[in-house]
C-alpha cells in the first residue's frame, strides 16, 4: 500500500504543477521590486514561491553576491564583471540582455548553479541477485518496466519468501533526483514499497505470488525464476474500466499487462546521473562550453 500512496501523490503533485504554469506563466517577467510592490493578499495567494523567494534575495543585503556567486559557479564572471555576466546569462538562455534580471532569471540562475554540483552516488547498483533452498528465498536488485520510463528509476528492492509461511515480504526504496520545480537541489531516500504477497506455487526454484490485499486499481504479480535469474513483476489491471482512486486521480485502464523486470542496476544509475551531467553541462556559460569544445580532438 505505501507503493500505492506515494505513486497517487506524485500524480497529485503532477497535477497541482500543471495548475500552477499559469501563475509561473504571468509573474516570469517581474522585476524584484515589481514583484515585491504587489499587494500582499496576491503575492501570497497568486505568486508562486519560487519567485517570491528569488525577489527577496535581490533586495537583501547579500543578494548581488550570491547571484555572483552564482555566476561564477556557471562559468560566467560574476566577480570580475557583474553586469556583463548578467546579459551574457541573459542571452544565453534565449533572453533580452539588459542587465537586470527578473525573477525567473534569478530562480533559474539558483536552480542551474546547484545543479552543476549534483555528485553520482551509487545506490546499491551491484546488488543483484537471487538464492533459494528448500525453505527460503530471497531477490535484490532494481526494478525497470519494460518499454517504459519508471518513475523512480534509481531504486533497490528486495524480496524475502519463506516456504513455511507461504508470504514474500517486498520492500523498495528509491533515490529521487531533484528538478527544477523541487524544493532543494539535494537527493531524497525514501520507501516506496512495504508490502506482504501471498505464494501460489513454489516448485521447480521457481515462486509465483500475488498480494494479500488486491482492492487498488492493479494487481502486482511477482514471477521469481532463480534458474535462470529472471525475476518479473506483472501488473494487471483490478477494474473493468478507468479507476479512480480514493485522492480524486483516474488511472487509465492498462491496454496490456505492464512488465517490470528485477535487474543489476548500476547501468541504469550511470545513465541517469549521465543525463544529470550533461544537462549540468548545458548550463554553463556558452563560452566556456565553447572553449571545451574546442579542445576536443576534430
Amino acid at each position: 500500500m505505501v507503493r500505492i500512496a506515494a505513486f497517487f501523490i506524485a500524480l497529485v503533485w503532477c497535477g497541482y504543477s500543471y495548475a500552477a504554469d499559469d501563475a509561473v506563466a504571468r509573474y516570469k517577467n517581474y522585476l524584484p521590486r515589481e514583484l515585491l510592490a504587489l499587494p500582499e493578499k496576491e503575492r501570497s495567494s497568486s505568486v508562486p514561491m519560487m519567485y517570491t523567494g528569488a525577489a527577496n534575495l535581490a533586495v537583501s543585503q547579500g543578494g548581488d553576491v550570491v547571484m555572483q556567486a552564482n555566476l561564477n559557479t556557471l562559468m560566467y564572471s560574476g566577480l570580475a564583471d557583474y553586469e556583463a555576466s548578467k546579459k551574457a546569462f541573459q542571452s544565453d538562455l534565449g533572453e533580452e540582455p539588459t542587465g537586470e534580471l527578473t525573477v525567473s532569471q534569478i530562480h533559474t540562475l539558483g536552480y542551474r548553479a546547484s545543479r552543476v554540483n549534483l555528485t553520482y552516488v551509487s545506490f546499491f547498483p551491484f546488488d543483484f541477485g537471487g538464492v533459494i533452498n528448500n525453505v527460503w528465498a530471497s531477490v535484490e536488485g532494481t526494478v525497470k518496466i519494460l518499454d517504459e520510463r519508471i518513475a523512480y528509476p534509481v531504486n533497490h528492492v528486495v524480496i524475502e519468501c519463506e516456504r513455511a509461511a507461504s508470504r514474500c515480504s517486498y520492500r523498495q526504496i528509491a533515490l529521487t533526483l531533484p528538478d527544477e520545480n523541487s524544493w532543494t537541489q539535494s537527493y531524497h531516500i525514501g520507501q516506496i514499497a512495504d508490502e506482504t504477497y501471498r505464494i501460489t506455487r513454489w516448485e521447480n526454484n521457481q515462486i509465483d505470488a500475488v498480494p494479500y490485499e488486491a482492492t487498488g486499481c492493479r494487481i502486482n504479480q511477482l514471477s521469481l525464476n532463480f534458474t535462470t535469474e529472471e525475476f518479473f513483476e506483472i501488473a494487471r489491471n483490478n477494474t473493468s474500466g478507468d479507476c479512480e482512486t480514493l485522492l480524486g486521480v483516474t488511472l487509465p485502464r492498462l491496454e496490456k499487462p505492464r512488465m517490470s523486470q528485477i535487474v543489476e542496476g548500476k547501468d541504469i544509475v550511470d545513465a541517469e546521473f549521465k543525463r544529470i551531467n550533461e544537462e549540468a553541462f548545458g548550463f554553463l556559460s556558452s563560452s566556456f562550453r565553447n572553449q571545451i569544445e574546442a579542445l576536443k580532438p576534430q
